[in-house]
């Protein structure tokens, strides 16, 4: 129950993120963005199909990749952890493993 509750409050606050992203708000950061990747933060914690979901994303996605590391420089500490458990290295060495057993003949 306490997992349901908290995967719940994850996509509420990912989805406030994504409504308040594009309303333009007279603060100095975009909230919306912060409220976005706490939301995430939360996901990916707690729901091992979307941290994979967050990090084939980014294994696909190289800009999105380098602006989530970006960000995440002056984000809070939750929003860290997610990038760090979120890094797509081990998919390209899967890739690379995969390009090279491929490329073998037996």
């Amino acid at each position: 129950m306490k997992k349901l509750l908290i995967l719940t409050a994850g996509w509420v606050v990912t989805i406030v993120g994504l409504l308040l992203t594009p309303i333009p708000l007279p603060l100095p950061f975009p909230l919306g963005i912060i409220v976005f990747l706490l939301g995430c933060a939360i996901l990916t914690t707690h729901s091992k199909p979307f941290r994979r979901l967050v990090q084939q994303l980014r294994h696909r996605n190289g800009w999105l990749s380098r602006g989530l590391e970006f960000v995440t420089r002056r984000a809070p500490r939750q929003v860290k952890t997610m990038e760090h458990a979120t890094r797509p290295l081990a998919l390209g060495r899967q890739a690379r493993m995969r390009a090279r057993h491929d490329g073998e003949t037996v």
